[in-house]
């Protein structure tokens, strides 16, 4: 897994939070702006600043790269898309918002044993 996947997957989930943003600002309905701000700063933001990390240490093993990405990029959207369900009122919204919220965790708990073990290393 290489860095720029995680900065090319933030970018995309960054655009779509920024696109929806202006939607809200257009419409002056700002209901979904929990799931607009999820997306934009746990998909976006965090995506991005983990590959700039990885990027600096490409001494990191790569499965562990991998572990987070694959916890990290699906628990974004499902976290973002169980918020906007929990807002909507949808019935199937409260297990998805936790299944991306556990996700999400899992992501930053490997993140930081990937940053803590780079630190041992050096």
């Amino acid at each position: 897994m290489k860095a720029t996947t995680f900065q090319r997957t933030g970018i995309v989930l960054l655009l779509i939070g920024i696109v929806y943003g202006m939607h809200m600002g257009i419409s002056q309905d700002f209901t979904y702006a929990p799931a607009h701000a999820h997306l934009n700063l746990v998909g976006g933001v965090l995506m991005f600043v983990a590959g700039l990390f990885y990027a600096s240490r490409p001494d990191i093993p790569a499965r562990a790269v991998t572990v987070h990405y694959v916890l990290h990029a699906p628990g974004a959207v499902l976290l973002t898309a169980g918020i906007y369900g929990s807002v909507s009122g949808r019935t199937w919204a409260e297990p998805v918002v936790g299944t991306g919220a556990v996700l999400v965790l899992l992501a930053m708990l490997v993140f930081a044993f990937n940053v803590f073990r780079s630190e041992r290393a050096r």
